[in-house]
């Protein structure tokens, strides 16, 4: 059984020693209040935004002014933090403009998921002159028209993902990226198997053609995108210093011989692999299974 001496919590500022030092003499409580301003900034941006923002700027007067300071906030990342999933939308929205507030201008790279939407883009771009990350991960709240209204004020982005955010896209916004971002040297686009197959239904044929208009563009993913060898050889025109490419789950796509020639240079590729001919039964089935990876049968269950 457990010495109580060793189970005694500090008392007035003491902490007692374990049993079995030969009578060392006590060892002082540190008091972490009193540490000085850039000591505590470089504990605190190790944390993130959303650790920040609900634990140790609540703790004492000298963590809240430590966590005010500017040099913190040059990185939101609220994206795949547990709280993302449990704290209701309206809160992540409200702690995002505080930490766009306590950036004074200079937020460099905002990443958010699940409750970002054109009113909070809005607010980010207003504010954020200095953005050269921007990622949306499953954001049903954000609009073509939001989404654009945000990337006129980015002229400095240089990093863009998007993933199943299944109201942004079509040709027009990729080329509006284009034309706002001329540093744009990343982007990643993922998106689901049957959002694609609906986007090539709809009002948003050849929308890959929209990338072309990234002259700069270092990195490019079109994971699950529709995108034809046709679209895709006028990308590689208008995007000549590519070093990486991904096309992954690319349905449309013919990874043949010729399609490999003209990705020679490429640094870093990942084709589809080379459709087959195959019957209608083998057709449906590969379909069936694919549509499901990419989380088919759970967006008709929700």
């Amino acid at each position: 059984m457990a010495s109580p001496v060793h189970d005694r919590r500090c008392v007035e500022g003491i902490v007692a020693p374990p049993t079995g030092t030969g009578g060392d003499p006590p060892v002082p409580a540190r008091d972490w209040s009193v540490l000085p301003l850039d000591a505590l900034a470089s504990i605190f941006v190790k944390l993130g935004a959303i650790k920040i923002l609900m634990g140790p700027g609540l703790v004492c007067r000298s963590w809240l002014q430590a966590a005010m300071l500017p040099e913190l906030w040059r990185s939101v990342d609220m994206a795949w933090h547990r709280a993302v999933d449990a704290e209701r939308v309206d809160v992540l929205r409200a702690m995002a403009k505080v930490a766009v507030d306590r950036s004074g201008g200079r937020l460099e790279v905002f990443k958010g998921r699940r409750f970002v939407t054109d009113e909070l883009l809005h607010y980010i771009g207003e504010r954020s002159p200095a953005l050269k990350t921007v990622g949306l991960f499953s954001c049903r709240g954000v609009s073509n028209q939001g989404f654009a209204q945000l990337i006129a004020r980015c002229p400095l982005l240089e990093d863009l993902h998007l993933a199943f955010c299944h109201r942004i896209g079509g040709r027009d916004v990729y080329e509006a990226i284009g034309r706002a971002c001329p540093r744009l040297k990343r982007f990643r686009l993922g998106t689901r198997m049957i959002e694609s197959l609906l986007a090539s239904c709809s009002d948003r044929p050849g929308e890959a053609l929209g990338v072309a208009a990234m002259h700069e563009l270092r990195t490019l993913a079109l994971v699950g995108s529709a995108v034809t060898n046709d679209e895709l050889a006028s990308v590689l025109d208008g995007c000549p210093r590519l070093e990486s490419l991904d096309l992954r789950d690319c349905f449309n796509i013919v990874a043949d011989d010729a399609l490999r020639a003209r990705c020679a240079g490429i640094k870093s590729l990942v084709l589809p692999p080379l459709r087959r001919e195959v019957d209608d039964e083998d057709e449906h089935e590969t379909y069936s299974y694919r549509a499901s990876d990419f989380g088919f049968a759970t967006d008709c269950e929700m």
